[in-house]
């Protein structure tokens, strides 16, 4: 105890609870507390840098895998025009102006997209074919039903064209 010089005081050491660890002062130098592990390898080190980017995967993965993907419908069907007449410049009534695609929910119809008539169709058509945006689907079975819209806005029997999909996650 007779040195009082700062810059020569030995440190001394405090005893913990835990056997590995060491807390370490220094008189006469910075406050600070520095932790010493007499037994720290490696290994143990790179565990929490570890486990904190598991947990941040694990976060980012759980996120994209609940994320709904957008997906695009596409229909074919055939139409016969020679019960209804497409529209054109020169026929403007009692024709046929578009077809619309439905999902038909339990909620009612939910329009999904038109289908514009193809140019010049004449006659009973085979391939018409319609894609629609990228939507939200839920997963399960959907209705989907195609209606032919009149120039007037009256719509044909949506239970006369439809068809059942599967769509999975």
């Amino acid at each position: 105890m007779g040195n009082t010089d700062p810059g020569r005081a030995q440190p001394f050491a405090l005893s913990l609870a835990t056997p590995n660890v060491r807390l370490q002062f220094r008189p006469g130098r910075s406050s600070s507390f520095q932790l010493l592990h007499r037994h720290c390898s490696l290994k143990a080190k790179l565990t929490t840098p570890r486990t904190l980017l598991a947990v941040f995967l694990l976060a980012f993965v759980t996120l994209f895998a609940t994320i709904q993907h957008k997906r695009r419908i596409i229909v074919t069907f055939d139409y016969d025009f020679r019960l209804n007449p497409a529209c054109s410049p020169t026929l403007t009534k009692n024709c046929i102006r578009q077809f619309n695609v439905y999902d038909k929910a339990a909620e009612g119809r939910i329009k999904l997209f038109s289908i514009p008539v193809p140019g010049g169709a004449t006659g009973f058509v085979k391939g018409i074919t319609g894609a629609g945006p990228p939507i939200l689907l839920t997963a399960g079975e959907h209705t989907l039903a195609v209606t032919a819209e009149s120039a007037d806005g009256f719509e044909s029997d949506s239970d006369a064209c439809t068809t059942r999909i599967q769509v999975k996650n």
